[in-house]
């Protein structure tokens, strides 16, 4: 009787090691949220589209986005702003930073996202990327064309 106990005791131990291992944060688990992804239709003869949405940070540490990278397409982040001479500048941004339990919003004439290519297809309907944080962590990214 006593081992019919031990094997129910070991069976039961072994299932919940599984059970909390799975239930354990993994590589998968998103650190940011992402909100209202999308991108701007591609225009004939322009070789690259604006994507905007918003990142939320759910962590109580600083986040910093190192890379975008897109299928079959590049990407870098951007930002607009009013220059001294109240004309609208564009500047690459090498990484994108955002503050514990904060948000950066990429918007028209603020913060973007320029993707890249030298012929958009005509049925493009979505654009798959990947945000990297640091050199290890990718996280997958999907811009529904507007």
């Amino acid at each position: 009787m006593k081992f019919k106990t031990g094997r129910a005791h070991f069976s039961v131990s072994i299932i919940s090691l599984i059970l909390i291992n799975a239930c354990s944060e993994t590589q998968n688990y998103m650190p940011f949220k992402v909100e209202a992804a999308y991108a701007t239709k591609p225009l004939i003869g322009i070789n690259s589209v604006a994507a905007y949405m918003v990142l939320k940070n759910q962590t109580n540490q600083t986040l910093t986005i190192d890379k975008i990278s897109c299928d079959n397409f590049l990407a870098d982040f951007h930002e607009s702003k009013i220059d001294n001479h109240s004309k609208m500048v564009m500047k690459k941004l090498d990484k994108v930073v955002i503050k514990p339990n904060s948000e950066v919003n990429f918007q028209p004439s603020g913060k973007h996202i320029m993707i890249m290519s030298e012929n958009f297809p005509n049925n493009l309907e979505v654009i798959n990327c990947q945000l990297s944080v640091g050199k290890e962590k990718k996280y997958p990214l999907v811009f529904i064309i507007k």
